[in-house]
């Protein structure tokens, strides 16, 4: 990983991040004022879980997972992160151990805030931190129904709902019409549902002859979204 100094305007960047798009100018320049830059390459560990933490991540460009590690060393990959969102938010708030490990995907340009800023800025812009407090409610919602899923749903519908999950997700950030390019494996999809890269390979498969998906090196391409959905709604 490096730290780099970028030739953009970080003010205008924090107001198109969906968290902070209700914040002033006034209040995204003293958000932007305490703002870092740094850099990762594919498969850089940005933080690792159990490690001690003390900076929130939002991304410019790229994408980084989010996953734990169980007693018996089998990942589990939590979400998929890209451009505008943000992680590491509980650092922030407590400076304890990080939960979960973050690793970048591809080439990932961050902005980064350390909690003495954040704390710094409860004090001079409470809008900011009632912003990230926020952000940390939704995601505990999609904890949970990660969770819920998890448990109570069988393997292959796993990861159909994973793929619209993603694919809906990148439709509405990207406003992509046509096929939506999902930068991920098979074994990060497999990660993602919880089951085995053979489960993974036998639904995409299945989905790929429907002409559904088409599927290529690190490269999962939704082709019809709404009847993905309707195969999740049947199944």
């Amino acid at each position: 990983m490096r730290s780099v100094e970028l030739p953009m305007n970080k003010s205008k960047f924090v107001r198109d991040i969906p968290a902070f798009v209700e914040l002033t100018d006034e209040q995204s320049n003293l958000l932007a004022a305490r703002l870092g830059v740094q850099t990762f390459e594919r498969s850089d560990l940005i933080f690792d879980q159990g490690s001690v933490g003390s900076t929130l991540y939002i991304i410019i460009d790229g994408q980084v997972r989010i996953f734990t590690v169980n007693e018996t060393g089998q990942e589990l990959a939590v979400t998929i992160f890209r451009q505008g969102d943000f992680f590491g938010e509980l650092a922030l708030l407590d400076g304890q151990p990080r939960s979960a490990s973050a690793e970048a995907m591809q080439l990932t340009t961050t902005l980064t805030l350390h909690r003495s800023g954040f704390l710094d800025l409860i004090g001079t812009c409470p809008p900011v931190a009632v912003a990230v407090l926020e952000a940390l409610a939704s995601r505990l919602r999609h904890t949970n129904n990660y969770v819920e899923h998890l448990t109570s749903q069988p393997a292959p519908q796993r990861v159909v709902q994973q793929l619209v999950a993603l694919a809906t997700n990148a439709h509405s950030k990207y406003n992509q019409t046509d096929s939506i390019d999902l930068r991920l494996t098979q074994e990060d999809l497999a990660s993602l549902s919880g089951t085995t890269r053979e489960t993974v390979n036998r639904v995409l498969s299945t989905l790929r002859d429907q002409g559904l998906i088409r599927i290529a090196r690190a490269r999962i391409s939704v082709l019809n979204l709404e009847q993905l959905r309707q195969k999740l709604m049947q199944s």
